[in-house]
């Protein structure tokens, strides 16, 4: 745990070095677009899910953020506990509801923040958003290759850190965030290998993240192996499972359930649940509102922070 918390110290470190010298970017748009280095202060809108996290590890301060939680959630920062001390003093405007599209309140926002470039990474953007944002500044979203909101941790930060020209610094982030996974891993070898889900309940029912969400690939990159057979015919990152198919998850070592904003509580009354083998077998563990934030963006300030807690629950 101690070391854990001296990487994130790291990357604070890094990131001081990083900005004392003046970052510039280019006035271009699309996804391949780096930073020319020109001399005009350097203002960032991240609009999409855990980019202000990996902005602010690059040294930059975002000058709007666009967080996954609704207004209310939070304490308004528009990011989580993980990136607090990198935030420091900065009020970003805090944009809300990106994910349900770049609706015209959302685009005035944006503008109002003035930014001079747009990181939209972990986003969804059709076409119409997509021109809507580079009339406002010079954009970056995630290459085509990837589908919405499945870019990988590592793609990520490439993308954001190519584009701000921060390349270097990118790669010493991944280098880090690999390392905290690696502890992990080393320190539980009985770990490895081992069977797991993570789920969420909503409406009665479960959503059970795939390996293409960033909840998945947290699991993953602990050591875990989210079985082939329930991931579904892999078109969505998650795959629901209603109440009569729950004794699908029985055959998992580990079930890790997210608590977003006391979800779990009806779930714990649920009698199809509880007379489930993998309850009954204290195989589930259950990981609050912010730890499941966190895992859903993994990127280099979230994942140290979630490992740390992920230690805790076990």
């Amino acid at each position: 745990m101690f070391a854990i918390h001296r990487r994130v110290k790291a990357v604070v470190a890094i990131v001081s070095a990083a900005a004392i010298a003046l970052t510039g970017c280019s006035r271009g748009s699309g996804e391949d677009n780096a930073g020319a280095g020109s001399a005009e202060e350097v203002r960032v809108a991240s609009l999409g899910l855990g980019d202000a996290d990996t902005v602010l590890a690059l040294g930059i301060t975002p000058v709007a953020v666009a967080p996954w939680g609704s207004q209310g959630d939070g304490d308004g920062s528009g990011v989580g506990p993980w990136a607090k001390e990198l935030l420091g003093d900065a009020k970003p405007e805090v944009i809300y509801n990106t994910a349900s599209g770049f609706t015209a309140e959302v685009l005035e926002q944006v503008t109002a923040s003035d930014p001079t470039q747009i990181i939209a990474v972990n986003q969804a953007v059709d076409q119409e958003a997509k021109k809507s944002l580079e009339d406002i500044a010079p954009l970056t979203v995630k290459p085509e290759s990837f589908e919405d909101w499945q870019i990988p941790w590592e793609e990520q930060v490439k993308t954001i850190a190519a584009a701000v020209d921060k390349e270097e610094e990118g790669e010493k982030l991944i280098d880090q965030s690999e390392e905290a996974f690696e502890q992990f891993r080393d320190s539980h070898p009985e770990l490895q290998g081992k069977r797991a889900a993570i789920v969420m309940p909503y409406d009665g029912k479960l959503g059970l993240y795939t390996a293409d969400d960033g909840r998945g690939q947290f699991i993953e990159n602990l050591g875990f192996e989210i079985p082939q057979e329930l991931q579904g015919d892999g078109s969505s990152f998650f795959v629901d499972y209603a109440p009569e198919n729950y004794s699908q998850l029985n055959d998992v070592d580990y079930l890790f359930v997210l608590d977003y904003n006391g979800a779990a509580d009806e779930l714990k009354k649920d009698s199809t649940f509880q007379g489930l083998d993998v309850v009954k077998d204290g195989r589930v563990r259950y990981l609050d509102t912010d730890t499941g934030n966190a895992m859903s963006m993994p990127n280099p300030l979230t994942i140290p922070w979630a490992v740390d807690k992920f230690e805790e629950k076990l």
